[in-house]
């Protein structure tokens, strides 16, 4: 495309705002920097949203297809691909919809305990850094099984890989569940599923972890009764379709 690159320097602290708090609702760097400034044209190819972002071209491709697996961008068909982003209150009203399904289900485990008069077992994380921090300590103390069901799979991998291959040598049986294209860890037992929303690991049928979408925030528990519900929830979404 011959369109001329959008000045960010204009909107310079608007747009460092906007980067800033998308990261805070789970998206990385070069994500926010890409829809932003894809926003800011309407419609532009991999080529000038680098310029405009002052990003390295492969980057961008690659934060492009991210994002667009994720719902915040619309590529066309055919070469070179051109991109359109998802409009920004729609964005806001699906990311709404699946906090409120994520903290739905967190707030049935709260009330589960609350019923049978336990303690509250339920802990509560918030920031991508301190959600996937957990993740590997997860991978790291199980010692016979893990299940991982992630939209966003790649994520965890790039975090957690030294600690998943530390769990293969230690004979863990690896599961994973995730989307369609998403990558996955080499030797695990895969299943692929459209429509995934939370991520959600099971270690061990004992300790149990449920993240809303971007990992920006998660609720946790070490309480085998609790964890045993999120069992029976995997097991039938790994026996659906």
């Amino acid at each position: 495309m011959d369109e001329k690159p959008v000045d960010i320097d204009e909107f310079k602290e608007e747009y460092e705002y906007i980067v800033e708090n998308l990261q805070r609702f789970g998206l990385t760097d070069y994500q926010a920097r890409t829809y932003t400034a894809l926003v800011a044209h309407g419609v532009a190819d991999s080529e000038t949203i680098a310029s405009t972002a002052d990003l390295p071209r492969t980057s961008v491709y690659k934060a492009l297809n991210s994002l667009h697996e994720m719902g915040y961008v619309i590529e066309s068909e055919g070469r070179p691909k051109i991109f359109k982003p998802a409009e920004p209150l729609e964005v806001k009203s699906r990311i709404s919809r699946e906090l409120d399904d994520v903290f739905g289900r967190l707030n049935t485990l709260y009330e589960i305990l609350s019923e049978r008069g336990e303690p509250q077992l339920v802990y509560t994380l918030s920031r991508k850094e301190k959600v996937l921090d957990k993740v590997r300590e997860m991978i790291n103390k199980t010692e016979e099984d893990i299940i991982i069901s992630s939209p966003d799979f790649s994520t965890i991998l790039e975090n957690s890989r030294k600690a998943l291959e530390s769990a293969e040598k230690r004979e863990v049986d690896i599961t994973v569940v995730t989307s369609p294209r998403e990558r996955s860890f080499e030797n695990a037992k895969v299943k692929r599923k459209e429509g995934l929303i939370a991520t959600d690991l099971i270690s061990d049928g004992k300790r149990a972890l449920l993240a809303s979408p971007g990992f920006e925030a998660c609720g946790y528990t070490n309480n085998p009764s609790l964890a045993k519900h999120l069992v029976n929830f995997m097991d039938i979404l790994m026996e659906r379709g």
